[in-house]
Parts: structure tokens; sequence; C-alpha cells
């Protein structure tokens, strides 16, 4: 029975561990977005900067100016339609975790729930042997 007990015990946090490794991975992938484009941001912040410095018609820097943020934007959209794709990814993997590991401990559980009935229903015929 304690064997049992140990074994649900142990399979439900199977599903916990899966849903961690799934939220590292999620976080990794993240971090590693954000380090990337914060340091291409940085190196076209500097290139940008450059370019103003070196234009001597006011015309041409407001022209640079509005393309640069208009790049900037699409850059921006894009990069938080992909992590918006990589958080809904693993929103989803998460929800099949929590499916499967629902049906497997609604399972366990009432294996475990017959075992016990078992070991009490032997329990209690020796008693009144």
């Amino acid at each position: 029975m304690y064997e049992d007990f140990m074994k649900m015990a142990q399979d439900s946090m199977k599903p916990m561990l899966k849903l961690a490794e799934n939220n590292t991975a999620l976080a990794v992938k993240l971090l590693n977005s954000q380090t990337e484009n914060t340091a291409e941001l940085m190196k076209s912040n500097l290139a940008h900067v450059q370019a103003l410095v070196e234009t001597k018609d006011l015309n041409d820097a407001v022209e640079m100016q509005q393309k640069y943020v208009e790049a900037l934007n699409e850059k921006m959209v894009t990069v938080a339609k992909e992590n918006a794709a990589v958080v809904e990814a693993a929103v989803s993997e998460a929800g099949k975790i929590f499916e499967g590991s629902l049906a497997e401990v609604q399972a366990q559980a009432k294996k475990t729930v017959e075992s016990i009935e078992k070991e009490m229903n032997k329990a209690g015929k020796k008693k009144a042997a």
C-alpha cells in the first residue's frame, strides 16, 4: 500500500517537472531573443547617430530620423509577434501536459483506491477469522 502511494506521488510529480522544463525553455528563448534584439538595437542606434552627426542638411536628418523610426517600429512589431508565438507555443504545450497528466492522475488514483479497498477487505477478513 505504501509503495502504491509513493508511486502515485512520483507519477503525479512528472507533469510538474515537464511543466518546469517547458517554462525553463520558454524563459531561455525569451531571454535569448531579448539579448539578441538589444544588441541589434544598440548597434543600429549607434549607426543611426553616427549617420545623423555626419549629415549637414536638416531635411536629410529629419528624413533619416523618420525612416529610422519606421524601421524601428517594424522591428519591434516583428519581435513582439515572434515572442508572442513562443509564449503561445509554451502555453499550448502546458495545456497538453495538464490534459495528459489529469487523465494519468485519475487512472492512478482509481488504481490506488482499488488497491486500498482490497487491502482493507483482506485485513477485515483476517480479523473476522
